[in-house]
């Protein structure tokens, strides 16, 4: 057998070992990408933001593949393209969860006075449901959003236990759950529920002012925490900029690596401390 049917013989062999891997991989990738898109569009869907998940996905791999490689090319350090890589993949969940605390505290802030809304309703003679419907009509926001597809569940046939539980898993506040709570004990026992509104509404309105009181009086004791957390960070993000060469040992180093681990280490349990110490549970 001549040497080139041997060299040929191995280059189909490779070839088709090559196709077999990719064509694997691209269903995994094609599989992994669809239960992404889906926990995407769940996540965003109870938030209430209808958006192509699919695009969001595509600059998600494009940020994930170019923000290292444009560190790489800027020729940084190793550890700063790795703290790059990791704060491209961690974005997609903090954001996420900074946009569904932002809306429960929109919706604990409207919260008093809907339910004030509801109360009067009732008081002047309309049911639970036709109250919440005039409420709804009223508040586009959060607050809205939410009781608006409590009533829609209530149309397409769930009892209004059921629609209250789904208010409740969908919010996810102390707030709500006493409202819901209140409303499931006044439809099993009776009793005036526009009265007990009421009482929640000035309870609730009670509560937010005092913990609107505590976190000025501790926003001083927070963004010293952030700063002082913060602050070694940038002081080395500085020399690195300034004398490249002489900072050049801590990222090349295994004594420098220590040294950095240490530092992220008593960095992370300083937060932790101080975020104890400046947060008040009411």
């Amino acid at each position: 057998m001549s040497v080139a049917v041997i060299l040929g013989l191995v280059f189909g062999s490779l070839t088709l070992v090559a196709y077999a891997l990719l064509s694997g991989g691209s269903e995994a990738w094609e599989h992994h990408a669809e239960r992404v898109v889906s926990r995407a569009e769940t996540s965003l869907s109870r938030l209430f933001v209808f958006v192509d998940a699919r695009r969001l996905l595509g600059g998600y791999v494009a940020a994930l593949i170019g923000v290292p490689l444009v560190l790489v090319l800027l020729d940084q350090p190793s550890l700063v393209v790795l703290a790059g890589f990791v704060v491209v993949v961690a974005s997609p969940s903090v954001m996420l969860r900074r946009l569904a605390a932002r809306r429960r505290r929109v919706i604990n802030l409207a919260l008093p006075d809907g339910l004030a809304q509801i109360a009067g309703a009732m008081r002047a003679g309309s049911t639970f449901t036709t109250a919440v419907q005039s409420m709804v009509e009223e508040s586009p926001g959060p607050l809205g959003q939410e009781f608006g597809l409590l009533l829609r569940e209530q149309r397409l046939g769930t009892r209004l236990e059921e629609a209250l539980d789904n208010l409740g898993e969908r919010v996810q506040t102390e707030e709500m759950d006493l409202v819901i709570s209140a409303a499931l004990i006044a439809q099993e026992v009776g009793g005036n529920l526009a009265e007990i509104l009421q009482r929640l509404s000035e309870t609730i309105r009670r509560k937010l002012e005092m913990e609107g009181r505590i976190r000025a009086l501790t926003s001083q004791g927070v963004l010293q925490g952030r700063v002082v957390t913060a602050l070694p960070f940038l002081i080395l993000a500085a020399l690195m900029g300034l004398e490249p060469e002489a900072m050049s040992p801590i990222f090349s180093g295994l004594l420098g690596w220590c040294f950095l681990g240490t530092i992220i280490v008593l960095q992370i349990v300083g937060s932790v401390v101080i975020g104890r110490i400046v947060r008040i549970e009411i």
